[in-house]
């Protein structure tokens, strides 16, 4: 049995409201295609636990914009 699952199989096990860490800083490092994902599946209500919330239509940024955020907890907010 393969232990390998497709990348949209993952994201539709993640429910509406869940709780997500993503790491990276700025965008650099993060999971670009789980989070472009997650918006193409429209994800929402989720919480967001991350180092920031990078830039408009960029990493998180892009949840954000999709309105898949409902919370978000960070320690770095812009510059």
């Amino acid at each position: 049995m393969s232990k390998v699952t497709a990348l949209a199989d993952a994201v539709a096990k993640i429910p509406d409201g869940a709780t997500l860490m993503i790491g990276g800083f700025m965008g650099v490092g993060s999971p670009h295609r789980v989070i472009d994902e997650l918006v193409r599946q429209g994800k929402r209500d989720l919480t967001i636990i991350a180092n920031d919330t990078a830039r408009k239509g960029v990493d998180i940024g892009k949840l954000i914009d999709a309105g898949a955020v409902k919370r978000l907890v960070a320690s770095h907010i812009g510059l």
